[in-house]
């Protein structure tokens, strides 16, 4: 092959990469890592496990229930009464769904909260009312002194309410609030 010809080829290559990889990046906001995800407004972040077809993270729209999701994956799948009426509650972003079958009907449904690590990285908010020591040792700057010492504040005084109202916890000042503001 003449050495024109593999130059030409050469290039061609080398063109066809870069817009390859230019458009296979995806933008991420200020201050944001490209492992942080962010849902469209007017739309849920779930995880759907167990026995459905395909188990994973769904974006669904807000106001969805664990009924429509399982309508949406097993389409004609009968639902016992006693499971329809439970799973009717809307889902919030952050919650696991678990379904278990026996044949073609649903045996078992249930519901929980990812864990704060899924939730950070999902930029799913976090409730400083409801994490538990481990999670807030997953915050950056609080470290397992300082979550058991959040955690007895709460247990002692009552929900913080708000971001804020950690605060009044010794060892927490507004620099590390700051520090983890992004995460609730």
């Amino acid at each position: 092959m003449p050495r024109s010809s593999r130059l030409a080829l050469w290039c061609l290559a080398l063109l066809l990469c870069a817009s390859l990889y230019f458009k296979g990046r995806v933008p991420t906001g200020k201050g944001e890592g490209a492992a942080f995800f962010r849902a469209r407004p007017g739309t849920i972040t779930v995880r759907l496990a167990g026995d459905f077809p395909r188990p994973g993270l769904y974006e669904l729209p807000e106001g969805a229930s664990a009924v429509s999701a399982i309508k949406m994956t097993l389409p004609g799948t009968p639902l016992p009464a006693g499971i329809a009426a439970s799973a009717g509650a809307r889902l919030d972003s952050g919650e696991v769904v678990t379904l278990r079958l026996r044949g073609r009907e649903v045996a078992d449904l249930s519901k929980e909260r990812m864990g704060a690590k899924e939730r950070m990285l999902l930029g799913i908010p976090l409730d400083p009312d409801l994490l538990g020591t481990g999670e807030w040792a997953c915050l950056p700057g609080i470290g397992p002194v300082l979550s058991g010492r959040i955690v007895a504040d709460r247990q002692k005084n009552g929900a913080f309410g708000a971001l804020e109202g950690v605060l009044r916890v010794p060892g927490i000042g507004p620099g590390k609030l700051a520090a983890i503001r992004r995460y609730f």
